[in-house]
C-alpha cells in the first residue's frame, strides 16, 4: 500500500470537514467509512451516510470484542472505526477516506503510519458561529462546537496538509490537487 491509501479529514468542528470529504472522495474515488456512534442522530444526518448509529451496549459489546480501528469519547458520546470496514475497503484495493477527530487521526495515524495523511480543514471561530447559527444548530451543539475550538485548531501543526475552508469550492479543489499530486509522486 502507498502513502495517501488512509485520507482522515480532521480539523474544527463547523468547517465542514464531512461535506469537503464526500466532495474529495468523489473526485479521488475514495470509500467513505464512517464511524459508529452512541449519539442521536441531529437533523439532516442519514444513518449509515452520515454516522452507523448504535446503542450504548452495542458499542460497548462490540469495543469489547475489539470490532474498532479506534474510538473516542466527546461530549459523554462514543465513537469508532469498525474495523472490518476498514479492512474490506483496504482489501478491495480502494483509498479510504476518513473523518475523525484530533484523538481518532492519531489513532489512525500511529496504527497506519505513512498511509495516512491527515487533511487539517478550519475556519476562524466566529465563521464557525455563524455557519452552525445559519443551519439552525441547537445553542447546546454550538457552544460544545465553540468549546472544543481552541484545543482542535492546535492540531493543525501535526497534520501533513492544512486548509482553511473560506470558500467551498476552492478548498475541495486545493485538497483533491494535492492529494492527487501526492500520489502520483508516490506511485513514481
Amino acid at each position: 500500500m502507498n502513502r495517501g491509501d488512509i485520507i482522515v479529514f480532521t480539523g474544527t468542528s463547523g468547517a465542514g470537514r464531512k461535506t469537503i470529504a464526500r466532495r474529495v472522495s468523489g473526485l479521488l474515488g475514495l470509500r467513505p467509512v464512517v464511524s459508529a456512534t452512541t449519539r442521536p442522530p441531529r437533523n439532516p444526518e442519514r444513518p449509515d451516510t452520515d454516522y452507523h448509529y448504535v446503542s450504548a451496549e452495542t458499542f460497548e459489546r462490540w469495543a469489547g470484542e475489539g470490532a474498532f480501528v479506534q474510538t473516542a469519547e466527546i461530549d459523554r458520546h462514543r465513537y469508532g472505526i469498525l474495523k472490518r470496514e476498514m479492512e474490506e475497503a483496504l482489501g478491495a484495493g480502494h483509498g479510504v477516506s476518513l473523518v475523525l477527530n484530533r484523538e481518532g487521526a492519531e489513532a489512525v495515524k500511529r496504527q497506519y503510519g505513512d498511509r495516512v495523511i491527515r487533511v487539517f480543514i478550519y475556519v476562524d471561530k466566529i465563521t464557525v458561529r455563524e455557519r452552525l447559527e445559519s443551519k439552525g444548530v441547537r445553542f447546546d451543539v454550538m457552544e460544545s462546537y465553540l468549546d472544543h475550538y481552541a484545543d482542535e485548531v492546535t492540531y493543525r501543526k501535526q497534520c501533513e496538509l492544512v486548509c482553511e475552508n473560506v470558500d467551498l469550492e476552492r478548498t475541495v479543489e486545493r485538497i483533491a490537487g494535492e492529494l492527487s499530486d501526492e500520489k502520483r509522486s508516490n506511485n513514481r
